[in-house]
């Protein structure tokens, strides 16, 4: 019989959970009860935002990645999509752990379930996805950053419509009224009754 845990890797997005390094620590040491973590993967890592992350990962060969200009448009890191879908295409995890945006991850958590892997969210409290998820792992406000906010998007100003201004009346140009009149043919056939 068997007795090793099953192993997990965990996929976080530490731009859209503002976690502080030692409150992920935390959630790590919890899951280590249950799971084998093998790995985990950073995503929208800046190391002068990110410090506290710094030696951590470097320790652990952890992996990162920078930000994304697709997330902006998304919410969503794409290259956390495709890690996931590597995942599930090698198939040697038991659990994906994701810390994710706001973006549809459905599809994601779909493929990695067909191919027999269990996916949990972290995260503060359960997104509109939670029914897809294996099961939710609370994260406790007391790990998150204080102050700490993500880059603000830019965000065009609405601008309030010009109002409409009443047509002017218009007078009746002298050209117009002389091609209504020959058109009207009332003056040629006058012109030419006997």
């Amino acid at each position: 019989m068997n007795n090793s845990k099953p192993k997990m890797i965990i996929l976080a997005d530490i731009g859209s959970l503002k976690i502080t390094c030692n409150g992920f620590k935390q959630i790590v040491k919890n899951l280590e009860s249950r799971f084998e973590i093998a790995t985990c993967k950073f995503y929208s890592y800046v190391a002068k935002r990110n410090r506290d992350y710094n030696e951590y990962i470097s320790a652990n060969g952890f992996a990162t990645s920078l930000p994304s200009d697709s997330r902006r448009r998304n919410k969503l890191d794409c290259r956390q999509v495709i890690d996931a879908a590597d995942i599930a295409a090698l198939g040697n995890i038991d659990a994906v752990g994701l810390i994710t945006g706001e973006g549809d991850i459905l599809p994601v958590i779909d493929l990695l379930k067909s191919k027999g892997i269990d996916v949990y969210d972290i995260n503060v409290q359960p997104n509109k996805y939670e029914y897809a998820y294996t099961d939710f792992i609370t994260v406790p406000t007391s790990a998150l950053r204080e102050g700490y906010t993500a880059p603000a998007m830019k965000q065009q100003k609405k601008r309030a419509p010009k109002p409409v201004a009443a047509k002017a009346p218009t007078t009746e140009n002298e050209y117009l009224n002389e091609i209504k009149r020959v058109v009207d043919g009332n003056s040629i056939f006058n012109k030419y009754r006997r």
